[in-house]
């Protein structure tokens, strides 16, 4: 007679983070967390610095969040205390991201030391070319062999990473390399009821057609191609708006460039938002117009919400929006190529109604975050089989 199996533990995932703000890899990370089955991955955070705006979010979703309490850059005791809390907290792998530059090394370094296993999901790209900055610090390039896999959102991802920042280019360079695309939770079709709701919302009439923009007000979501946009747009097209959906720094610099282009009632400023998936079928056209991205998650609701995408080519949006398909893809700071693709959507309703269809076909098919989900499980299991 066989004796009865032990029951297998779920693997223990922890997030290392200075702290959680508010941003798209801090949304699609807690989103993650909510869709990973609890029976086969258990989910906490440790953040060395402090809670940060989101933290709360993750707790009261079920996942516990603790804080170190880092003293600065030349704290010793970070990574005897990561060591101890892996131990007690049951991890098995220890994931980390290229924003916080701290725990992205100290973080693989305890996980190694302690005996677990690390992943690296790098959220951005392109840096080289906006900022001359490196995404992944030098030093965590040449000690990638200290994890166990890195995380790519798109393949082109990748392919920059290799070419521009020397991932793989020398044995201790290398490490597993996995392609998971960005999944949101994906809604229903947007309905005629969810159009006008949005509209009444955004306080916008029937008659005007709405350009919208999901985007931190800061530099890098270069605002001003957009304003100059409508600027070029709006003697033919004088219902048309401008809505800058999102909050930051710039939003008073931005007022008075409205004014300055003389289309200070075409551009709608809504503030911060949490309920945009909501306004998002208000929308005729969503625009994205920065100098540096990834795998921007505003495109991709976007097209769930069935709203054809105008956007730069940034990031990996190629791997995301085919021109012509889902939207159309013009070159950075392009005012001219954005005017001609929302100029043609504005005049054509077939056009907009055929590439809204099309984007939406297309986050079904590759951006639901239950395939996010499954891909970063089975990741998981291969990395942690027996616990």
């Amino acid at each position: 007679m066989s004796e009865p199996m032990t029951p297998r533990r779920p693997i223990g995932l922890t997030l290392v983070c200075d702290h959680i703000a508010v941003g798209g890899a801090e949304v699609l990370l807690l989103n993650l967390f909510r869709h990973l089955d609890p029976a086969v991955v258990r989910c906490r955070v440790i953040c060395l610095k402090g809670l940060g705006a989101m933290g709360a979010e993750f707790e009261a979703a079920g996942f516990p969040v603790e804080v170190l309490g880092r003293g600065g850059r030349h704290d010793m005791r970070t990574v005897p205390q990561l060591m101890r809390r892996f131990r007690e907290t049951g991890t098995d792998v220890v994931l980390v991201h290229h924003l916080h530059p701290a725990p992205l090394t100290l973080g693989r370094i305890a996980a190694r030391l302690s005996g677990r296993k690390s992943i690296v999901t790098p959220h951005g790209m392109d840096t080289m070319g906006y900022s001359g900055r490196r995404c992944l610090p030098r030093h965590d390039v040449e000690t990638l062999f200290l994890s166990d896999a890195v995380v790519w959102l798109a393949p082109s991802q990748g392919s920059y990473f290799r070419r521009e920042e020397g991932v793989g280019k020398h044995p201790w360079s290398r490490t597993r390399e996995v392609v998971i695309p960005n999944g949101i939770p994906l809604p229903p079709p947007p309905s005629g009821a969810d159009r006008s709701a949005a509209r009444a919302e955004l306080g916008l009439d029937d008659d005007e057609f709405a350009v919208g923009i999901v985007a931190r007000l800061a530099k890098v979501k270069a605002h001003e191609v957009l304003f100059d946009t409508v600027a070029k747009l709006a003697p033919s097209h004088p219902r048309m708006r401008l809505v800058c959906i999102g909050g930051g720094e710039r939003e008073a610099e931005l007022r008075i460039l409205a004014d300055t282009l003389g289309i200070s009632a075409n551009v709608l400023f809504t503030g911060m938002r949490r309920d945009v998936p909501a306004l998002l079928p208000g929308l005729d056209v969503a625009c994205l117009s920065s100098r540096y991205e990834c795998a921007p998650l505003s495109v991709i609701e976007a097209m769930a919400a069935g709203v054809p995408v105008v956007t730069a080519d940034v990031g990996a949006v190629q791997d995301m929006v085919t021109d012509g398909d889902e939207g159309y893809v013009v070159g950075i700071g392009d005012v001219d190529g954005f005017a001609d693709r929302i100029g043609r959507l504005a005049d054509d309703p077939a056009l907009r109604a055929r590439l809204g269809e099309q984007a939406r076909a297309r986050a079904e098919g590759q951006f639901r975050i239950e395939d996010t989900a499954s891909s970063f499980e089975r990741l998981l299991t291969s990395l942690a089989p027996a616990r």
